[in-house]
């Protein structure tokens, strides 16, 4: 089997041609270094060198071993970098679980941000509920999850992410739509698309300041999906209310609004994972999103 420090010797004599010079290079003496190139020659049984008191020159055999060697040596280099960028955290994969609203802005832009600065890690996303979320990282299977509520379990982190207001989407005909800002009362007895309740978080939500404001709208559909609302948004159907991120999509019909409230409507959301976690990759990826 060859051994690597011959073959370095070699490649810098090879280099140098010349035995005193390639001594310098590699921080030895030269005697040494004229051991292992008689070594590596007796190993493969070929005469690699040419040498007499005035030159060094390559053999056609050692034309060809230099080659190979050089290439052998620049996949050694590689190897060594790999694993060190393994160990460290630079190459490897991060699977990320979230919720839809997550999408719309937040998200895309830290996937961005992450594939300039860790180009070797591979991310991996799964748009599931947050209690599916919950135990995906709780069972090794997704490592950091985006999630509306913070769990209780004492095997998990967690930390805050998004935490942004609402915004008013209105028919861009709609009389309200010439308006700078828009108040809760503004939507009373007006056609509003509501969230579902199986969209509980903001349904409840929503219903509920509707309430407390004194405003009383007419609920013409009940949608899950925020893309669905402002869909029927911009046919005319009626207003809507959805988080500030959902003004990224553009409907030609469709018109923001800032939502003026007595108290501010939140739509928070959380990073989770594993205290364990023992994947480098997912720490580099996690303090760069935290920090």
């Amino acid at each position: 089997m060859l051994n690597i420090n011959q073959v370095r010797c070699f490649i810098a004599v090879a280099t140098e041609l010349s035995f005193r010079r390639a001594a310098q290079s590699l921080n030895m003496s030269q005697p040494p270094l004229t051991r292992q190139i008689q070594l590596l020659e007796q190993h493969l049984n070929i005469t690699l060198l040419n040498r007499d008191k005035r030159s060094v020159t390559l053999t056609t055999a050692g034309k060809a071993f230099y080659q190979e060697a050089s290439d052998l040596m620049k996949h050694i280099h590689q190897i060594e970098q790999y694993t060190r960028r393994v160990a460290s955290g630079e190459v490897g994969s991060v699977a990320i679980g979230f919720v839809p609203n997550a999408f719309y802005q937040y998200l895309p832009e830290i996937l961005v941000r992450l594939r300039d600065e860790f180009p070797f890690i591979n991310i991996s996303l799964q748009q599931t509920n947050t209690f599916q979320q919950v135990e995906a990282v709780i069972n090794h299977q997704i490592d950091l999850g985006i999630v509306r509520i913070i769990p209780e379990n004492n095997a998990l982190e967690s930390a805050l992410c998004i935490d942004e207001t609402f915004v008013a989407a209105v028919p861009r005909q709609h009389a309200l739509a010439n308006r700078e800002a828009l108040t809760l009362e503004d939507f009373d007895n007006q056609p509003v698309i509501m969230y579902s309740i199986s969209w509980k978080p903001f349904f409840d939500l929503l219903t509920h300041a509707f309430d407390v404001a004194g405003a009383k709208p007419n609920y013409v559909q009940y949608e899950s999906n925020t893309v669905n609302i402002l869909s029927l948004v911009n046919v005319g159907l009626g207003a809507a209310i959805v988080p500030q991120s959902a003004a990224t999509f553009k409907f030609d019909n469709v018109v923001y609004l800032p939502l003026m409230t007595a108290q501010r409507l939140a739509n928070r959301m959380y990073f989770i994972w594993r205290k364990d976690n023992e994947n480098e990759a997912f720490h580099l990826v996690k303090n760069r999103i935290l920090n």
